[in-house]
């Protein structure tokens, strides 16, 4: 569980993907048209999102997007396979790991 900093504006998080999994998550993505090309073009800016996030005072915690268990996950909410639900993902992971 992560700590609270001391003024933090809570904790965010942030849909993550692992290099060994990018290109297979662009097979599966509906919305793969709108992502980067390449990982590191990826995580360059989802880097960028993070450190302005964490600039706001949030502590961000990266949620692994798994190309096995994601396209299920979705199904089971009635959502797309589409930047909003993983988004959503993220949020919900994060407030489980909080709300023991």
């Amino acid at each position: 569980m992560t700590e609270f900093r001391k003024n933090s504006a809570g904790v965010v998080g942030l849909a993550w993907f692992r290099k060994e999994d990018y290109a297979r998550l662009l097979t599966i993505f509906e919305d793969a048209q709108d992502m980067h090309d390449t990982w590191e073009e990826w995580e360059e800016s989802a880097k960028k999102v993070e450190e302005r996030l964490k600039g706001e005072q949030y502590v961000v915690e990266r949620v692994n997007i798994d190309p096995d268990t994601f396209p299920d996950w979705c199904r089971r909410a009635g959502i797309g396979i589409v930047a909003s639900a993983r988004s959503r993902f993220a949020v919900e992971t994060v407030a489980n790991r909080h709300s023991a």
